[in-house]
């Protein structure tokens, strides 16, 4: 029985060091006759109710297994451990056994290790006094392998030296707010996120802590934030990485993906309940109306610290129906809004506005590469191929991606050819996706658009202001409008266009007439 415990309690972890696949969220050890019935079983609950994949013995081992193979396994197989330090835990050889383990796990494979102090003084743990003291001496006496009783010692001393929660063991509400902490702290734990720089993460750690400092999270304002950029630039992106980082803080958190499409499919109350039900913890919700879903919104969020992040908002009363008032969210909440139209910005008076930069040429070979050849740089063969993707795509994260999936697995002959057909038929899946910025705009917009995209890019504004004020195209207030729907930009006096959004707007006139040009609207 010794040698069986002594294997338990020391068995290697280096066949996962090198690289941890957690499969828990967080392991449960714990004196079940002192706290399982009462404060496990509440932590455990307010663990599980915020999405934390937790292991508790009695809830994950299943039956017919060999207990302490598995429970060994679960320890390694867990990002975090919470030990419940409670009065009799010294007295189970078994719960000893539990904790050498995690605190040799802590050491090889950089497991979090959360110490709670369940009616117990943490000295009296650290230095095994009192009742730790009267349960060693039993231990002494009737386990013959003082070198296993020596890992448990060291593995107390250690724990007992973590950073830790002291629960008093009272019945006047102190374990629920320091249960409540404790579920924030293993939150914020599992928030961590290490800077990645691989497939479609290219460049956003650097552009994550910009839009960081726009947030100020340490004020208790209530905040909204803008992510302003043309189409395929990487707003979702961002929001998504930056929502990732810090959902963790709040209260509630969500991410609503596509807000226009969604929006005119299933109506704004819907995402309204969606926001609720999330926020809440509920499902049994009902909105009867758009108006009712603005007041339940009001009443129901308005002392709740809460993140929310609304993608792709083309419309104000998007906006307004969503996140309508500041005084609609509690104290230290922030609304994250990802759009094209700057006006949008302007018109709902955001605190914040951050314009996302265009990929620069490293990041934009980087992110290629990625794509086309699972690696963060193209092979020697590939170079001069990759920058000319690089040049055609304007360093535009949508098309490197797009092209980066076209070209993988592909042999160098089959590149090469796509590569030249692009000279003259582009991509049809990026030109679509671009598209969705075309179609929303209203119609004498298009028409201004498109004259720029067949005739006008680069050239100087004033010259263009002219030409279109003498056919009555209104060019002051239009110009502007496609300068702030992300689709121009002015530059040195002269009017620029990605040449990706150029392309999109020459290829819809194409389509007017593909094989009778002069039926085209500009030929």
């Amino acid at each position: 029985m010794a040698s069986t415990m002594k294997n338990f309690a020391s068995s290697s972890c280096s066949s996962v060091c090198t690289n941890p696949k957690w499969i828990y969220d967080v392991f449960l050890s714990f004196r079940g006759e002192d706290v399982r019935k009462n404060f496990v079983d509440f932590l455990y609950s307010a663990l599980e109710q915020k999405g934390i994949y937790t292991f508790k013995d009695d809830e994950k081992l299943k039956r017919g297994r060999s207990i302490r193979p598995a429970l060994s396994q679960a320890i390694e197989d867990s990002r975090i451990a919470i030990i419940v330090f409670s009065e009799n835990y010294a007295s189970s050889s078994w719960c000893l056994d539990e904790l050498a383990k995690i605190i040799e796990c802590n050491g090889v494979l950089g497991q979090t290790v959360l110490p709670v102090f369940y009616d117990v003084d943490p000295s009296a743990v650290r230095k095994q006094k009192g009742s730790f003291a009267k349960h060693f001496a039993k231990h002494e006496d009737e386990i013959e392998d003082k070198e296993r009783i020596q890992r448990w010692r060291a593995a107390l001393a250690e724990a007992a030296s973590i950073s830790c929660w002291d629960v008093p063991n009272t019945a006047n509400g102190h374990e629920s707010k320091c249960i409540q902490l404790i579920v924030e702290d293993v939150m914020a734990e599992l928030g961590k996120v290490v800077p990645i720089e691989g497939k479609n993460h290219v460049g956003i750690d650097s552009r994550v802590q910009k839009l960081n400092a726009f947030l100020k999270l340490g004020l208790d304002d209530v905040r909204f934030v803008g992510i302003r950029g043309m189409s395929g630039i990487g707003k979702t992106t961002i929001a998504r990485a930056i929502y990732d980082r810090i959902s963790t803080h709040f209260e509630g958190a969500i991410f609503l993906h596509e807000v226009q499409e969604v929006s005119r499919r299933c109506g704004l109350k819907n995402l309204q309940k969606e926001i609720l039900c999330e926020i809440l913890g509920t499902k049994d919700l009902r909105i009867s109306t758009y108006f009712e879903g603005l007041n339940m919104m009001k009443q129901r969020l308005r002392c709740k610290k809460v993140l929310i992040v609304l993608d792709d908002i083309d419309y104000l009363d998007q906006l307004e129906g969503l996140a309508g008032m500041r005084d609609w969210f509690g104290a230290g909440s922030r609304v994250i809004i990802t759009t094209k139209d700057k006006h949008l910005f302007v018109t709902h008076e955001v605190d914040r506005m951050y314009k996302v930069e265009i990929l620069n040429e490293h990041e934009a070979i980087q992110l290629f590469s990625w794509n086309a050849f699972k690696k963060n740089s193209p092979a020697k063969d590939y170079e001069e191929l990759s920058t000319q993707i690089m040049h055609y795509a304007g360093c535009l994260p949508l098309a490197l991606e797009v092209l980066g999936h076209h070209l993988y697995g592909r042999d160098v002959s089959e590149r090469r050819s796509a590569v030249e057909k692009l000279e003259t038929i582009p991509d049809n899946e990026i030109i679509e996706k671009l598209k969705l910025s075309f179609n929303g705009l209203e119609e004498h917009e298009k028409k201004n658009f498109l004259d720029i995209a067949c005739f006008f890019e680069g050239k100087k504004k004033d010259y263009i202001t002219r030409v279109f004020d003498s056919f009555d195209f209104h060019p002051v207030i239009g110009i502007k409008d496609l300068t702030e729907k992300s689709l121009l930009t002015i530059s040195k006096g002269r009017i620029l266009m990605h040449p990706l959004i150029q392309e999109m707007g020459r290829h819809i006139v194409h389509q007017e007439a593909p094989e009778k040009p002069g039926k085209q609207s500009r030929l």
